[in-house]
């Protein structure tokens, strides 16, 4: 049985997955969910929560295809084997959708959106990441602490979400409440450049990335040349776009479904 967290709604239309970036959950797609509902958008809607992330299980492998394969088998079990659909990542979740997309996971893959991927990190950012992995567990003692840990590290802030919602980034442990993401998801070095790239040239279904043109760690003309398409870059928004601009990812999954 899978200990993936994958949850699913919606309509009879085509399926759209919706992958989180690294140290979130599925639930920061809410309000792209609720710009979608509210257009009338005839989908089915798909929302995982990464390994190592929020209710999904620990794992040891948190490489590229340790996170599609565990993902891909969770989809398999609930749709069937070669089931279509659209995947829409941002950051670590659209590296697991372009390592989905590659044609080998069970799944057709029939559109691809990347939102925010870094493709290149300084030595000193790559020092920070490893760092985190051996960082003592952070234990609280109230719930809400943890929850409200949860929502500054994830973006599930703001009147667009619940202490529910952010509940599920939180596990009771040694007496109080910890996250509940494993510490070991920043062990793994992120993938770059080349890599990238040669992923990248595995996918054969349309690519739309993006970005927002206030995210301070991406920079579009590098995201463009290492992924090989052109890059949209979505106004009055951070590194959280799917958050602070909702409709401009609806709009992008409209697009994708040929609305």
């Amino acid at each position: 049985m899978s200990d993936l967290h994958l949850e699913s709604g919606g309509d009879d239309g085509p399926a759209v997955l919706f992958l989180h970036g690294s140290g979130a959950s599925g639930a920061v797609w809410k309000p792209v969910l609720e710009r979608l509902r509210e257009s009338g958008t005839r989908y089915r809607w798909l929302v995982a929560d990464l390994p190592g992330h929020g209710r999904s299980g620990h794992r040891e492998d948190y490489s590229p295809e340790g996170y599609a394969d565990a993902v891909s088998a969770a989809l398999v079990g609930l749709l069937g084997e070669n089931a279509s659909l659209n995947v829409v990542g941002h950051s670590l979740g659209g590296l697991v959708g372009m390592t989905i997309a590659d044609g080998t996971h069970g799944v057709t893959v029939e559109s691809l959106a990347v939102i925010a991927m870094k493709v290149a990190w300084t030595e000193e950012e790559l020092a920070r990441r490893s760092a985190l992995a051996d960082r003592p567990i952070r234990i609280l003692p109230e719930e809400k602490e943890a929850r409200e840990l949860f929502g500054r590290i994830s973006g599930l802030r703001g009147p667009a979400f619940t202490d529910e919602d952010r509940a599920g980034g939180v596990t009771a442990r040694d007496g109080g409440y910890a996250l509940s993401a494993d510490p070991g998801i920043t062990r793994a070095a992120p993938a770059t450049g080349p890599e990238l790239a040669a992923r990248m040239l595995k996918v054969t279904c349309p690519v739309e990335l993006a970005c927002g043109d206030h995210d301070p760690g991406i920079d579009p003309a590098d995201m463009a040349e290492v992924l090989g398409h052109p890059v949209t870059v979505l106004p009055d928004a951070g590194h959280n776009v799917h958050i602070e601009r909702p409709d401009l990812i609806a709009d992008l999954v409209e697009r994708a479904l040929g609305r």
